[in-house]
């Protein structure tokens, strides 16, 4: 295949994802048509069928190609050294997450949104916990499923704010506040001190 027509191919498979994931903001995955991609991404019925069998291999190809990407970033054993969290590093990952995230709001907005994928979440959560459960090789001090359980909540909650308040914070600031939220106790992010009776 030639150089252009490999350009050709990228360019027709983003216009038919960017319509699909604007139709699904729209109007839900299950209200969409072929006719509707078709005629958004302003190319022939054929012309889809070129590149994918119906739509949900479309939507399936769109998560697993965008949640690879995510995930392939996420790496605590770069800032965990013999039990101890590399301040510095870990801010560093979790913003080039939030940077990917960014480059990617439409979709992640609309996936995690009303009209979204009834699953996504839960797939995002899924494969996080299961990427910190093989690299934190770790004693925790609360049952690990669990520990695993509450941080992706804290991630994904921190994350599906963020996109609903239209990113206005940066990705810095963002990274910022949730290392904040993992090295601190939340009682005390919350100005309070714990007294035992």
């Amino acid at each position: 295949m030639s150089k252009s027509m490999d350009l050709r191919v990228v360019k027709t498979r983003r216009l038919i994802k960017d319509s699909f994931i604007e139709l699904i903001e729209e109007k839900g995955f299950d209200n969409i048509t072929i006719n509707n991609i078709s005629e958004r991404a302003q190319i022939n019925r054929s012309t889809f069928y070129l590149h994918y069998v119906d739509k949900y291999e479309l939507l399936n190809k769109t998560i697993d190609d965008a949640l690879e990407k995510l995930f392939s970033l996420v790496a605590p054993e770069t800032h965990i050294r013999e039990n101890k969290l590399e301040y510095n590093s870990f801010k560093e990952n979790i913003e080039t997450i939030l940077e990917t995230i960014a480059e990617d709001g439409c979709f992640y907005k609309t996936m995690l949104g009303k009209n979204g994928i009834i699953n996504f979440r839960q797939k995002m959560e899924s494969i996080l916990q299961q990427k910190l459960g093989q690299s934190f090789q770790i004693q925790t001090l609360i049952p690990k499923e669990l520990f695993l359980q509450l941080i992706s909540s804290l991630y994904m909650g921190a994350i599906i704010w963020w996109l609903n308040n239209d990113m206005s914070y940066s990705s810095n600031f963002m990274a910022e506040q949730l290392v904040k939220m993992m090295t601190l106790e939340p009682i005390k992010i919350a100005g309070l001190i714990s007294i035992e009776d």
